[in-house]
């Protein structure tokens, strides 16, 4: 009788749409006691845990979260500094543009994110953007692919912003420290100089980056007399003889092997050194 009312109850109970038969209930309405069943605690297999530690997790730089959101590596390879301060011509130019679009387009204005000038290490990914800096700044054919070879942590300091490299700074080894290439992306150059450098007029402004990416080169040599050549007009003179850099011999001709006759640097040059 007892299991015939059981079996009534549980039916009442799923056409009310309830749970399972409460036992105290059971026992309020037939006065009798369910016999008490023990625990049952299911663990799982060896098998089981060990196919779960097996289990590895997709990488986020591969990723179908990093295709839609993007993915941007949490520090940079060699990385010498961070700047986010300066604000160049540039950098400003292209804010105007992005703000003149987005009272224009409001509804499909992309969001802008704001990046540092960072200072870093030549890297192989570099290059392509180097060659085409020093072709504008010097002459055509320069290749310093070589200097990833003799120690680039040392002997090299690239200034980028996002993607784009904005300067570039190149000593020839950690033994000779001689400055082959220093430059400075147009438009990049012209920026909070005042607190940095003297200058010569509005038109031959000092670069502040390559006050940094000279600053790092010095660091990063210490110790070491460190040496260059620089055209007998260029303005960058005054930047070096803030760094200490003094007149040690002036060449005739120094750069006609390589600068174009029209050219409006001088094919004369000064060897400078900074003594330590």
């Amino acid at each position: 009788m007892y299991w015939l009312r059981k079996l009534k109850l549980d039916r009442e109970q799923r056409r009310a749409n309830t749970g399972p038969a409460d036992p105290l209930l059971i026992e309020s309405i037939t006065g009798d006691t369910l016999p008490s069943v023990p625990e049952q605690k299911d663990f799982p297999s060896p098998k089981v845990l060990e196919a779960l530690q097996d289990i590895q997790t997709t990488a986020y730089e591969v990723s179908f979260a990093s295709r839609l959101q993007g993915t941007m590596p949490s520090r940079t390879p060699g990385l010498l500094a961070l700047d986010w301060e300066t604000e160049t011509p540039w950098m400003a130019l292209m804010n105007d543009v992005r703000q003149h679009y987005r009272l224009a387009q409001s509804q499909t204005h992309a969001i802008e994110t704001s990046a540092p000038i960072e200072y870093c290490s030549l890297r192989a990914c570099h290059l392509d953007q180097v060659h085409e800096l020093l072709a504008r700044a010097f002459w055509e054919g320069i290749d310093v692919s070589d200097s990833l070879d003799y120690w680039p942590e040392r002997c090299t300091v690239v200034a980028t912003y996002k993607r784009l490299v904005v300067g570039i700074a190149i000593i020839s080894s950690p033994r000779e420290t001689y400055i082959t290439f220093l430059a400075v992306k147009p438009g990049w150059d012209n920026a909070q100089i005042a607190t940095y450098v003297p200058f010569l007029d509005y038109n031959h402004l000092i670069s502040c980056y390559s006050r940094s990416m000279l600053y790092h080169l010095i660091q990063l040599n210490p110790h070491k007399d460190i040496t260059l050549h620089v055209s007998a007009n260029n303005p960058a003179l005054l930047l070096y003889n803030r760094f200490g850099f003094k007149a040690e011999e002036f060449v005739v001709g120094f750069y006609e092997a390589y600068l174009d006759p029209q050219s409006r640097s001088s094919m004369n040059a000064f060897r400078l050194r900074l003594r330590h």
